[in-house]
C-alpha cells in the first residue's frame, strides 16, 4: 500500500494542482483526474489502520469541493488548534455562483497561497517541491 501511495503522490501534479493536507493521524488528497478538472479523485491514507491504510474515491468537482471543504472544516480543525474556519467558510461563499472544476480550483489555490491566513501550521504541501513531506510519513 505504502508504493501505491507514493505513487498517487509522484503523479499527483500531472493533471493539475492537487491539495495534499497532512496531520499525525492521516493525509488527505484531492487529485484531478484529468487536465478539465472535471472529476476529481479523493485519497486518504490513515497511519492506524495498517490493513488498508489507502482509500481512494473518485467524484466529480463539484462534490470534491463539498467533500474538501468538510475535511478542511472538521478533520483538519480538529488537528489545528488555530484554524479559522469561518474565513476559510467565508471564502468558500464567493465561489458560489462559480462551476464546479472553477471552485475545487480556487478553493486550493487559496489554501495553498493564502495558508498562513487561515492558520500558523496550516499543515499543506505547498507544491511539487514539498511531497517528500508526504512520502516521509508513509
Amino acid at each position: 500500500m505504502s508504493e501505491e501511495m507514493k505513487g498517487i503522490i509522484d503523479a499527483s501534479y500531472d493533471n493539475g494542482t492537487p491539495i495534499w493536507l497532512h496531520t499525525s493521524d492521516y493525509i488527505f488528497g484531492m487529485v484531478p483526474v484529468d487536465s478539465s478538472g472535471g472529476r476529481w479523485t479523493e485519497i486518504s491514507y490513515t497511519f492506524e489502520d495498517p490493513d488498508e491504510p489507502l482509500a481512494k474515491t473518485e467524484r466529480s468537482a463539484e462534490l470534491s469541493f463539498q467533500f474538501l471543504l468538510e475535511e478542511v472544516e472538521k478533520g483538519v480543525s480538529f488537528d489545528v488548534d488555530d484554524l479559522k474556519v469561518p474565513l476559510i467558510k467565508e471564502f468558500a461563499k464567493t465561489l458560489e455562483s462559480k462551476s464546479g472544476p472553477e471552485k475545487i480550483n480556487a478553493l486550493i489555490a487559496e489554501l495553498i497561497t493564502n495558508s498562513t491566513t487561515y492558520s500558523s501550521k496550516f499543515p499543506i504541501i505547498k507544491g511539487k517541491g514539498e511531497v517528500d513531506v508526504l512520502k516521509g510519513k508513509i
